[in-house]
């Protein structure tokens, strides 16, 4: 459901913890507080309307686990991932259900530590906070939709049944 630079995030052994990843890029930017000048014979504030709202940056933590089969293919997947999110101009995440990308820069891993029990089911688990900013740099948007009965499965599993082909960009 989501790659990073075109790669899927499953092939790379990246999962977003259920909840976590649509309710940081759901976030409303703050607006940048505009030109203004506080009178002192007059109420409130006397804003300069003719400049556009401009917002801040906005700033994710984003719960993620990455799964792992041994010590050696999770230090590959996290060298992996460095690479990913040393590039000096970002990166890009994209949604295949909200159809959105979102050029991001990685900030800082405040989080982080191995699952109990470590082992399960033969896979080494891992989880993770990434700290992202989204400093509205413009992506591409698509949204496919498919004929005869197909759905999107959301994050919480549910099925949004699509009934028309289209594809936007």
């Amino acid at each position: 459901m989501f790659s990073i630079d075109d790669k899927d995030t499953v092939l790379t052994g990246i999962y977003f913890k259920r909840g976590s990843i649509y309710d940081e890029l759901g976030k409303l930017p703050k607006p940048k507080e505009p030109f203004f000048n506080n009178w002192p014979d007059q109420h409130g504030k006397d804003y300069d309307e003719t400049v556009p709202t401009v917002f801040e940056a906005l700033e994710y933590n984003i719960s993620c686990y990455l799964i792992a089969n041994d010590i050696g293919d999770y230090l590959n997947k996290r060298d992996e991932l460095l690479v990913i999110l040393m590039k000096p101009t970002g990166f890009t995440l994209f949604s295949n259900t909200l159809g959105r990308a979102f050029h991001l820069r990685y900030l800082d891993s405040t989080f982080f530590h191995h699952v109990n029990p470590v082992w399960s089911n033969g896979k080494l688990y891992i989880e993770f906070m990434l700290k992202l900013e989204n400093n509205f740099k413009p992506t591409d948007g698509k949204y496919y939709l498919t004929t005869g009965g197909d759905y999107l499965l959301t994050e919480n599993n549910e099925y949004i049944m699509i009934t028309e082909k289209k594809v936007f960009f």
